[in-house]
């Protein structure tokens, strides 16, 4: 399971400076620091003044400036070298790095300690300053500078991993064309502390700066940015999907630039412990020094919203659907500026949550920062100026002094390749082979039915709620916030195996993504097939079955059949498919651990590509396996045998009804989703209102339904994309044993241990036994009454039930003890549902008088409500909270954005106003 500390966020500051002809002066560097230095208020401060958290520079290497520094210590510094940045505190490190760097046929040339100047540090900063040493390292043997790049990143990568467990420990860049300065110093202080930052001939010909605000974190030295190719201002809020997806991708590479056994010598490729950001420039990094261009790989990684743009260039969609085979976006809101020394840029995320400014000089240089005015240029010292709108990029070819504007890197990119021609020879739609959608449902007989909808908790309470609004308004309905039943391991009730999930969302830094009003740039878009070497362009990658949605129609199954039969016309390898029955006898555990085996070598020895994971053989004999819990341990099963990226896995399943239970699936890996018992049960409603009733039109609408609901749960999480959003694990665990979380849902964070495999089988086998039982049958309501959603008597327990709600509103009229008692006994009596109940207090004091006791007019001052936005709640509520407080003599709290000025000097006015700082532009 995932530690819940390693998840690093950041909102920050950030920007370029280059000239745009690349030549080096000092007044670059005074420049990009007095840029980085206004740009404070968007980082943060501690109480003493010098300690924030991080910022910094990435800089072109100042070679006038070396040369003296090297000959001053008597070394003459060769034409081509690089320079390895180092932070730590040990100083054998150094052995480990002169040791690989030889082993790589580098040597090391000399080192030099890097004058600091601890008087610019606030107290917090010197507690962790590391020793900051530059090394210098040079061919040992004749090679091109491409080989030389690339040995550079191997030796790194690999002293990295043999310091791995040296925390204090952390190269910040090792290049032949860039350095870093920075760490966990104020902008302002950072020429003072780098005391090299202050000589008249430290010359740069670029730089990318940045003020890092750390949202939940501890500054650290090593997550001061710029990282060795990127700065990033925001947060990507897919990182775990990217992280899961570079493993799953990076053994198949093959790389022009490193043989096999140095591409495994480079594992991993993303470094543990870090930031998102970190990971984004690890990867940016990996895929440049592999030879992918500069602009491609920016691209792939953070593209542009194509999906539901008809009036884009049909090449330049082309392209961007050709990447979509490969990558999947970095999605987040993100103003990304790099470099790799040839080439400097930068891009905005699809959908613009961070600005990105700029200005072009008369003396030739560009400027992009957070915000304008940060160096103050004159008016009419400015050639042009703009910002980078959603989605854009903008970038410098420093070898040749050119800028490109976005559509100059569009056109370049859309006709590097014939994209669109693979594209239309390889790229097939499901839709295309699908003549009447929806024409076909098959419902069972009405008894099967009814045991088949007892076993997967479709209760007349889910019906009711959950499936008819979806048939009569086309969307999930709406339902308030609270929840006051008893976490699913804690209930006595049937609950689902998705009820062990709890949905995350992005609680930090990020604007929400509204899915109505930015729904252009969200997409359900999905994919089937293998996923090819992303170092390579050719139409092998083109070749995917697409379909807009990943809740899937009977008929778009058995197309996805049709394309992996070997006796169907249609049939193509890289499709080749496969169904397994989910069932099980006895033994969850084994019957769990035999399917995956099997799954595994048919992977690996019948070239399987589709797997179908199925339960609809479920009967009065045969048990399901949960399909959420046999999609997490395959997943992580194809990981760890290197499969992963080979094969699409699509559920055919009766557990899905919702939109939560859908997301679930996808998030621990399913492609896509057949929801049979979803589909039956919606005919068998609609058709005992009409017999004869057209069903396709009805379940295209609750298809829509789920699929909306699937974009309002990725919004939650600031994501846009689907396939963004697949292998994210993007879910807390809570009730389930270390051994299962383990085993199937290891990225994902489990807070409470709980239910063991032989649990989850009892309640399995408990329910089959109720959902199949002859009495159970011949029951009046042949469904379970349900009680989930809304108290219900004999359903789930409701701590807020009508009992207790009369004995609260009871209480607050009369104020009397035997009232109180009665409400006391109700909340006792529940036993244990809650993990509160599990806890008891005890204390050695002994209690004291009541006279002793602050009257309740003072104890009442101190209530205050929690900072609830308007919006977030309804106007009712709102000032229902402010009123109540204002009455008793508390303080409510606006939220963000403050309130309505006609509420002031009104009993609904809230004491406490809180206003939105702007920090994200």
């Amino acid at each position: 399971m995932r530690d819940l500390f390693t998840s690093f966020k950041d909102n920050c500051g950030f920007g370029l400076l280059a000239s745009i002809d690349n030549v080096p002066s000092h007044k670059n560097l005074e420049d990009a620091i007095k840029s980085l230095s206004r740009m404070m208020h968007r980082g943060a401060i501690a109480a003493d003044g010098k300690t924030g958290d991080g910022s910094g520079l990435l800089l072109s290497i100042p070679r006038k400036f070396f040369t003296k520094v090297a000959k001053k210590d008597g070394i003459v510094l060769p034409d081509i070298y690089a320079v390895a940045m180092v932070f730590n505190q040990n100083s054998q490190d150094f052995d480990t790095i002169k040791e690989v760097c030889e082993n790589n046929d580098l040597r090391v040339l000399y080192s030099r300690e890097v004058p600091v100047d601890i008087e610019a540090l606030g107290e917090q900063a010197i507690v962790s300053l590391p020793v900051i040493t530059q090394v210098f390292v040079a061919p040992n043997t004749l090679m091109g500078t491409r080989r030389f790049d690339a040995l550079v990143y191997l030796s790194r990568k690999e002293i990295e991993f043999k310091l791995k467990e040296e925390s204090d420990f952390y190269i910040a860049s090792f290049s032949t064309s860039v350095i870093s300065y920075k760490g966990l110093v104020m902008p302002t202080h950072i020429k003072e502390f780098y005391k090299d930052l202050a000589k008249d001939n430290f010359e740069i010909s670029f730089c990318l700066f940045h003020q890092r605000f750390s949202t939940n974190t501890l500054p650290q030295w090593k997550l001061a940015q710029p990282f060795r190719m990127i700065a990033h201002n925001g947060e990507i809020n897919s990182i775990e999907t990217n992280r899961f997806n570079v493993a799953s991708k990076i053994k198949d590479i093959k790389s022009d630039i490193f043989s096999q056994d140095e591409m495994k010598r480079l594992l991993p490729i993303i470094q543990d412990g870090m930031s998102d950001s970190a990971s984004l420039d690890n990867f940016f990094e990996f895929l440049r020094i592999n030879g992918m261009d500069f602009f491609k790989a920016a691209r792939s990684m953070l593209p542009a919203p194509w999906q539901n743009a008809p009036h884009m260039d049909a090449e330049l969609r082309a392209f961007y659907e050709y990447v979509s085979t490969c990558f999947e976006p970095w999605d987040g809101p993100a103003a990304v500026s790099m470099t790799d020394g040839r080439y400097i840029g930068c891009v905005l995320d699809r959908n613009g949550l961070r600005p990105a400014k700029y200005i072009i000089t008369k003396d030739n240089r560009l400027l992009i920062a957070s915000e304008y005015g940060t160096l103050q240029t004159p008016e009419e010292e400015i050639v042009e100026r703009g910002r980078l709108q959603s989605g854009e990029m903008m970038g410098i070819d420093l070898k040749y002094g050119t800028v490109l504007k976005s559509n100059d890197i569009d056109d370049y990119l859309k006709n590097r390749e014939p994209y669109a021609k693979w594209m239309n020879e390889n790229m097939i739609y499901l839709q295309e082979h699908m003549n009447n959608p929806f024409s076909r449902i098959d419902i069972p007989e009405k008894e099967v039915m009814y045991a088949r909808q007892r076993y997967f908790n479709i209760t007349l309470e889910v019906i009711e709620q959950v499936v008819e609004p979806m048939i009569v308004e086309g969307k999930e309905a709406t339902a308030s916030m609270g929840d006051d039943t008893p976490l699913a391991a804690f209930s006595t009730k049937q609950r689902n195996f998705s009820d062990f999930f709890k949905q995350k969302f992005a609680q930090v830094t990020n604007p929400p993504i509204d899915p109505i009003r930015e729904k252009v740039v969200m997409s359900l878009n999905t994919g089937f097939g293998e996923m090819k070497d992303i170092l390579t362009d050719n139409a092998e990658h083109a070749k995917r079955l697409k379909t807009v949605s990943p809740i899937l129609s009977f008929e778009k199954v058995q197309i996805l059949r049709e394309f992996g039969d070997e006796k169907d016309p249609k049939y193509d390898p890289s499709y080749k498919a496969k169904c397994y029955d989910t069932t099980f006898d006895f033994d969850l555990k084994m019957s769990l651990n035999r399917l995956v085996d099997q799954i595994l070598e048919d992977v690996k020895n019948e070239g399987i590509r589709t797997i179908i994971l199925d339960d609809s053989a479920v009967d009065e004999k045969h048990k399901v396996m949960p399909m959420l819990m046999v999609v997490g341990r395959l997943n992580k099963a194809l990981l760890d045998n290197d499969v992963r990226n080979l094969v699409s896995i699509v559920a055919v399943t009766g557990e899905v009804h919702d939109s939560h239970m859908a997301a679930s699936l996808i998030a621990f890996g399913v492609a896509a989703i057949y929801p049979y018992m979803f589909y039956q049960t919606v005919a068998m409603i609609a058709q005992r209102k009409n017999p004869n009733v057209n069903l396709a039109p009805i379940l295209k609408k609750v298809r829509k339904a789920i699929n909306f609901g699937l974009l309002k749960i990725m919004s939650k999480m600031g994501i846009s994309t689907i396939s963004s959003y697949r292998n994210s694990s993007l879910f807390d665990v809570i009730g389930l044993s270390d051994e299962i979380t383990t085993e199937c849902f290891p990225d994902a964070y489990a807070f409470l241990k709980g239910l063991s495999y032989d649990d989850i089988e009892a309640r399995i086998v408990k329910v089959h036994n109720d959902a199949y039982s002859k009495e159970t049958g011949n029951k009046i309501f042949p469904l379970n009454i349900g009680g989930y959603y809304k108290y219900l008597d004999g359903g789930e327990f409701h701590d807020f039930s009508p009992a207790t709600v009369h004995a609260i509103h009871k209480l607050s009229l009369s104020g009397k003890k035997e009232d109180f008692n009665q409400l006391k006994a109700l909340v006792d009596g529940r036993d244990k549902k809650f993990i509160r109940d599990f806890f008891e207090l005890q204390s050695d004091r002994d209690a004291i008088n009541i006279d002793e006791v602050e009257p309740l007019s003072e104890i009442f001052k101190r209530y205050s409500t929690a900072a609830m936005s308007l919006g977030s709640i309804s106007p009712e509520a709102h000032e229902c909270l402010a009123e109540a407080m204002n009455t008793i003599g508390g303080k409510s709290n606006s939220g963000e954005g403050g309130e309505d000025a006609v509420r002031f000097d009104t009993i609904k006015n809230s004491k406490i106003k809180q206003v939105a700082s702007g920090r994200f532009g």
